[in-house]
């Protein structure tokens, strides 16, 4: 069974002329993530030399881990002490990958994803946390914020920079629900992450925090999060 890492590499370049994206699949850092893991670097050395381009190639570029919508496969996969880099081919002309570029340039695309098979681990039972040593990886994908129902929130560091950055993202996804010219089943994920951005501001107001709202702040902020759900529920 192929598990999955969402909204864990970002975007570097998109070049929309030549149809290039350009970014990390994933990030080594000593936090563990929502599954209990963390990412080694060299995790993906023998995979990215057997399967990768300078090996049989058979890792695709996909969107929204969707092997039936293929943008092709990567140019370049690149372990670097930062992560799992890429570069994609030419993205072809076919709608889900026009849309995703479209996407890439509004911003609401800003991450991306891997699958792949667990081939070596170790277990820490007394932190509880699986360290990734070697992988399989069989895809990387672009992810919109709420392609995935499963993945949970985690929560943010502050109220203050909680509600701007879901602000951000409701406006881009608004701007293009409004204006955009993607395809009806894009139209559908961006609804789905409007929903869960919904969601997100819910459990952002439930966050017990006694502090002042800080001097830039023009109103405070349970009130400017009530009006920020309004907004949403009318969109």
């Amino acid at each position: 069974m192929i598990e999955y890492k969402d909204f864990v590499g970002s975007v570097k370049d998109v070049d929309r002329k030549n149809r290039v994206v350009t970014g990390f699949l994933s990030t080594f850092d000593d936090v563990k993530d929502s599954y209990g893991d963390i990412a080694v670097f060299g995790m993906f050395t023998k995979t990215v030399i057997e399967r990768g381009p300078k090996g049989k190639n058979e890792i695709f570029f996909l969107n929204q881990h969707n092997w039936a919508q293929p943008h092709g496969k990567f140019a370049v996969l690149d372990e670097l002490q930062t992560g799992l880099y890429f570069e994609s081919q030419k993205l072809p002309n076919t709608t889900f990958s026009n849309d995703a570029i479209e996407l890439y340039a509004e911003e609401i695309i800003k991450e991306h994803s891997f699958g792949y098979n667990t081939i070596k681990a170790d277990y820490d039972k007394e932190d509880d946390v699986r360290y990734l040593k070697e992988v399989m990886l069989h895809e990387g994908s672009n992810v919109t914020m709420g392609a995935n129902r499963n993945t949970p929130f985690t929560g943010f560091k502050s109220k203050e920079m909680g509600f701007k950055d879901l602000t951000e993202k409701s406006n881009r996804i608004i701007k293009m629900l409004r204006h955009g010219t993607v395809t009806d089943d894009t139209m559908i994920l961006l609804e789905i992450a409007l929903k869960d951005i919904q969601k997100q501001a819910y459990e952002l107001g439930k966050i017990k925090d006694h502090s002042e709202p800080s001097s830039d702040t023009p109103e405070p902020i349970i009130e400017t999060l009530k009006e920020f759900n309004n907004r949403l529920i009318t969109a």
